[in-house]
């Protein structure tokens, strides 16, 4: 008996056989390749909507502390003049390190209420100003502060005519508190 020659369909049979697994391991190692880049990617978001968490934690008392004093609400009597001072330098650092970790509208949105509240570049070594008044129809900061008033003060106030309303300061803090929401994930109400 002789043997029969291979004919084209028990090559095909062959390379069937032997392609198919080859495939399936081709297949398989490009999907864990993709998955794991993608836990890389979720793993990262993750890390970046935690640390911004945490800027959000350090800026947005401050951010309320000037809303507070600017407008006169809340515990404004508490807020000497040189604790909203200090304030705009502590988020001036904070924002200006962090805020290549937030969209860029997050720290436009802080510079509009920055410059709505201070008078800046002042001078060389010299304080912004605060854009209010010592004493307005909400009260007297020299007198109604739960802090003693001291007389240098009076120099941290801006001369500038202009002083922004209540509601010009109040959408302002509400446009940075959005953007910086936004930048967690989560939807503001004010949107």
């Amino acid at each position: 008996m002789t043997e029969a020659p291979w004919n084209t369909l028990e090559i095909a049979k062959l390379a069937v056989g032997v392609l198919t697994p080859v495939s399936v391991a081709i297949l398989a190692w490009f999907f864990n390749r993709r998955m794991k880049r993608l836990d890389l990617i979720q793993w990262s978001n993750q890390k970046l909507i935690e640390k911004r968490i945490a800027v959000y934690d350090l800026v947005a008392p401050q951010l309320n502390l000037l809303l507070c004093f600017f407008t006169w609400v809340g515990y404004w009597k508490e807020i000497s003049p040189q604790n909203a001072i200090q304030s705009k330098r502590d988020l001036d650092k904070a924002f200006n390190i962090y805020r290549h970790l937030f969209e860029a509208d997050v720290y436009e949105a802080y510079q509009s209420y920055v410059h709505l509240l201070f008078e800046t570049f002042i001078g060389p070594g010299h304080d912004a100003r605060l854009r209010t008044k010592v004493k307005g129809v909400d009260g007297d900061r020299q007198y109604d502060g739960s802090y003693e008033w001291k007389a240098e003060w009076n120099d941290q106030f801006s001369n500038l005519d202009t002083i922004p309303s209540k509601n010009e300061i109040q959408r302002a803090y509400g446009a940075l508190m959005s953007s910086l929401t936004r930048a967690l994930g989560i939807q503001s109400n004010d949107t």
